[in-house]
C-alpha cells in the first residue's frame, strides 16, 4: 500500500491520486469508517490526508491514530476570510503544480 492515502468525498480524492497516493472516496461517515477499517487489513500508510467535512467522525480518526498513522484534516471548499488556509491551499498548489484542493 502507499504511504500516503487521502479518504473523502470523490472531488476532494480524485487530484491526490496524481501524486501516488492510494484513494478512497466516500459520501458518509459509513463509508469512511468502512474505507479506514481497509487501511487496517494491510500494511497501513504512514499519512492519511482526511477531507475537513468528515472532522466530526472522531472514533475513525482516533482509531487511524492509535495506529501511528498521521491523519491530517484539509479544506476542500474554498473559505472566506481564513488567511492563513488560503496560504496553505496556494503553497500545497505551487509545489504540486496543480489544483489539487478540489476547487474549479
Amino acid at each position: 500500500m502507499p504511504k500516503i492515502a487521502a479518504l473523502g468525498r470523490r472531488h476532494f480524492v480524485g487530484c491526490f491520486a496524481a501524486v501516488g497516493a492510494e484513494t478512497f472516496p466516500c459520501e458518509t461517515p459509513e463509508a469512511l469508517a468502512d474505507a479506514a477499517a481497509g487501511l487496517h487489513a494491510g500494511e497501513a500508510p504512514a499519512l492519511v490526508l482526511l477531507d475537513q467535512c468528515f472532522a466530526a467522525c472522531g472514533a475513525t480518526i482516533q482509531a487511524l491514530r492509535r495506529r501511528g498513522i498521521v491523519v491530517v484534516l484539509l479544506p476542500a471548499e474554498p473559505t472566506k476570510g481564513h488567511p492563513a488556509l488560503d496560504e496553505i491551499r496556494s503553497v500545497v498548489e505551487r509545489a504540486a503544480g496543480a489544483n489539487i484542493l478540489g476547487e474549479y
